[in-house]
């Protein structure tokens, strides 16, 4: 009992820093701009920040790759099984496939795992998001192109225009930056210049922001009314068995039979594979309508479920 009341106590301040994001939103205490410049700043700056400190920090091993590879392939088995359930279920929500795949890592994994394993276990998680985001910026962006709340599907979006978009991303540099001068055995070297020191103080102190910053723009912007709460929590559970399944799956074959690797990188993937889908599927949604109002209904009440899923993945860990 002691030890899911520790577990709670360490989940306390992300819950706590989502209900004052609510809160802000509630009693006007900022404004929506103020919201949208703290997120420009947030996923240009601070996220960025993080996640190269991260990777630079990190001693990764070449072989590592292979896990955000099979993230990736994961995330497009995950996508064809949404079709699936979307046509068994007979379901007229075109973006509903989009909910059955990839993962809120940054904003929320992240900040649920270092809370749990610390800052220095990051990478671990970090290197599965790799995979992810790929994922996202790719396949799942083309196909919230040429989808929308209207009848007639959008123009298509050239696959390329997507690439360079994740290229010149900076959460993409900065965290195949810091991959790269990991692997390469040089950060002993960069460390050793006094200005180099300097700009890494510097990066750590503006990455200490990114996490506050996230969780209260997402307690801000979490809409709350769940009108058709029996249907959305049913996909939502479908959703969390189907990748807790697949979880088992590459957990067993890939982290502990290929590749033999520690029990905090089968947390990591499990924490990954609890979450809910990223807020950029109703973002890219264009136009409004009741399917888009679902999919942030459904993405805001797994994000609650979340929470609790990793309390309880924590006491079994």
């Amino acid at each position: 009992m002691n030890d899911i009341i520790l577990v709670i106590l360490k989940v306390l301040p992300i819950i706590l820093l989502l209900i004052l994001g609510v809160w802000m939103r509630k009693t006007a205490f900022i404004s929506a701009d103020t919201i949208r410049g703290m997120t420009v700043i947030t996923m240009n700056i601070s996220l960025p920040c993080i996640l190269f400190l991260t990777f630079f920090r990190a001693e990764l091993e070449p072989e590592l790759l292979i896990l955000s590879a099979v993230i990736f392939a994961a995330c497009i088995l995950e996508f064809a099984l949404g079709f699936l359930i979307k046509k068994l279920q007979k379901s007229t929500n075109q973006f509903y496939p989009s909910l059955f795949t990839t993962f809120l890592t940054g904003p929320i994994g992240f900040p649920l795992f270092i809370a749990y394993f610390g800052a220095a276990n990051l990478y671990k998680l970090a290197i599965l998001d790799v995979g992810n985001s790929f994922f996202i910026f790719t396949v799942l962006t083309v196909f919230l192109s040429i989808v929308s709340c209207s009848v007639n599907s959008t123009e298509k979006s050239n696959i390329l225009t997507h690439l360079k978009n994740l290229l010149k991303s900076p959460l993409t540099i900065s965290m195949f930056l810091g991959i790269l001068i990991s692997l390469s055995g040089y950060r002993p070297t960069i460390e050793s210049f006094p200005a180099a020191t300097a700009l890494m103080e510097a990066v750590s102190l503006m990455s200490s922001a990114a996490f506050p910053m996230t969780l209260l723009i997402i307690g801000y912007e979490l809409p709350f009314n769940y009108k058709n709460f029996r249907k959305t929590i049913s996909a939502v559970f479908i959703r969390l068995t189907m990748m807790l399944s697949i979880a088992y799956l590459i957990n067993t074959f890939v982290i502990v039979m290929w590749l033999g690797l520690d029990k905090t990188y089968q947390a990591a993937l499990y924490t990954m594979f609890i979450l809910p889908p990223p807020f950029i599927i109703p973002l890219s949604i264009v136009g409004e309508c009741e399917h888009k109002k679902y999919v942030l209904d459904f993405i805001s009440l797994h994000l609650i479920v979340s929470l609790f899923a990793f309390v309880i993945l924590m006491y079994l860990f």
